[in-house]
Parts: C-alpha cells; structure tokens; sequence
C-alpha cells in the first residue's frame, strides 16, 4: 500500500456527476458520522498527525482498492441513499463498490459526485515533503437497506492520480478530534481484474507498523445519510363477531 506523501501532485479536473453533486435529501439525516479529522492536521502536528491518505498499486486491468466497513448499531432498518468519502492527489471519477457483509459486492451504478473540499480551518492535505495536494469530497448515490447488526462493505475506485485511482482519505481516530462511529483502526483491500471484483482476495488489514506503511491505525473516512425506517408490523388478523370468515391487514412503512 502507498501512503500519500508525493510532493508534485497537482489538482485534478473534476468530474460532476449531477447539478446535484454532494446534495443528499432533504429528509436524510447522518447515520454514520466518520468524518474528516479537525486536529492534529499535517506535518506540524508531528507524531500526534491524525491524517493520512491510502492507495494500492496495480495496472489498470489488474490493481488493488482501499476499503472498509460501517455498522447499523441502531434498532431500525436504515435505508441509505448517499455513502461519502474524500479522496487526495488528482481524482478524474469515482466509483464505489460495495455490499452487506458476507454478500456479493457490486459495483455500485452510476460515479460519485465529485467536489472540491478542505479540512475545517480551510487547510489541504500536506505530504511528508512539505507540499500540498488537492482534496476531493465523494458523494455516492444508493439505495441500500441494512437491518440493525449488518455490517457494509465498501471499496473506493475510480481514475486519476499516480497509481491509477484515487487515494482514500483516513484518519487515526483517537487524534482526530471528530466523531469516528465504528473506527476500529483496520481497513479491507480487494482486487480487481479486468473489471470484475474477486471475491476470495478481500481481506482485512491496519496502516500500523512497517508493514502497514505507518506509525498508527487508521480508518477510512466515511458519513452515511438516510433515513431510519420502523420495521414491518406482523400481520394482524382481526376475528369478526359472528362472522364465518375473518379478515387481515397490513401496512408496511413508507420511506
């Protein structure tokens, strides 16, 4: 894996998917909250630097994604309709594949919604040179229902930047100074191959240590908007007084 420390990245073009990019519904409110981190920003933050960008390598048939997972930790079904990530360096289009955990992932339809970003005090990300590189906002629209206790899988692709897609934006939660619901300091990584995700190369792994390519854990940066639905009654069977037969209703919830 390679953390995002180059210092002659630039700016990238940017793809919007829709005059709607990074607009969720106006009735969606934020289930997950793993945002960006608002402390400990950049190389002045030394070893307390909560922010870190990742990406694997491969060629463009054959590379590898950045991932990770949320969990419905509520006790009503969520139906999701936008998944938001960030991304560093050049970012051209994002993709996101995604699925319940345990369950096939698919890629999900359409690209994200691209848009410039900044951390809070209006700062960008800073590689280890010293320079600075562009930071992108990553609007995903779907439709997904996740029942209390599933867990989702999701894995950032697209195009753009040195090693062919965007490099994820993470953060050490404890030195984040944000809410990080569900960081647990590891991440996934998949594969892809001529355009089909392989299934048997998912696996779990933390940035920290020499193998991990850091001096700490990280967690992907993500915030997930919907709407939380009460669960379908059971059907009701009303008995009539008197009557031979008897009849039944049911209403399922509206989203």
């Amino acid at each position: 894996m390679k953390r995002k420390s180059a210092s002659w990245l630039g700016a990238a073009a940017l793809t919007l998917a829709s005059c709607l990019a990074g607009i969720t519904s106006a009735h969606a409110t934020m289930l997950v909250d793993r945002g960006l981190p608002t402390t400990n920003l950049n190389n002045i933050a030394g070893p307390s630097r909560s922010n870190v960008a990742w990406v694997f390598g491969g060629s463009p048939t054959d590379y590898w994604m950045v991932g990770d997972t949320f969990t419905n930790t509520g006790s009503q079904t969520w139906a999701i309709d936008t998944i938001r990530l960030w991304s560093v360096e050049a970012t051209g289009s994002a993709a996101l594949w995604g699925g319940i955990h345990g369950s096939t992932m698919g890629l999900l339809p359409g690209s994200g919604a691209v848009s410039n970003a900044t951390y809070a005090d209006g700062s960008s990300y800073q590689g280890d040179t010293g320079a600075y590189s562009a930071m992108y906002q990553l609007d995903f629209a779907v439709s997904v229902l996740l029942a209390p206790g599933q867990t989702y899988d999701f894995f950032l692709d697209g195009t753009g930047g040195s090693y062919g897609i965007p490099f994820v934006h993470a953060s050490n939660a404890p030195l984040s100074g944000s809410p990080q619901d569900g960081a647990n300091g590891l991440m996934l990584y998949a594969n892809v191959v001529g355009g089909t995700f392989n299934p048997l190369s998912v696996g779990t792994w933390s940035s920290f240590g020499p193998n991990g390519g850091w001096d700490k854990p990280s967690d992907v940066n993500v915030q997930v908007f919907g709407t939380a639905t009460v669960p379908e009654p059971p059907t009701l069977v009303l008995f009539g007084l008197g009557l031979a037969g008897l009849a039944f209703s049911r209403r399922r919830k509206q989203v």
